[in-house]
């Protein structure tokens, strides 16, 4: 596996997370555990979002030390 490869499993995996909890929140009807798993699928698109850039930064590296 290479890190292009690598980031996209978790980039796929944090979209996974997110429309699990998203799911579990439109179900429940307390509203705590609503906010609860809404929080998740927030921390988790901050965190996609963290991985987006850090795959370009990588990608960017590279293309510059490979002439």
């Amino acid at each position: 596996m290479d890190i292009s490869e690598a980031m996209d499993t978790v980039m796929n995996d944090e979209r996974a997370l997110q429309e699990k909890y998203a799911k579990l929140a439109e179900q429940e009807t307390d509203p705590f555990v609503k906010a609860f798993f809404n929080r998740i699928v927030k921390d988790a698109t901050k965190h996609e979002k963290k991985v987006w850039k850090k795959h370009e930064k990588i990608l960017a590296t590279l293309k510059k030390r490979t002439f």
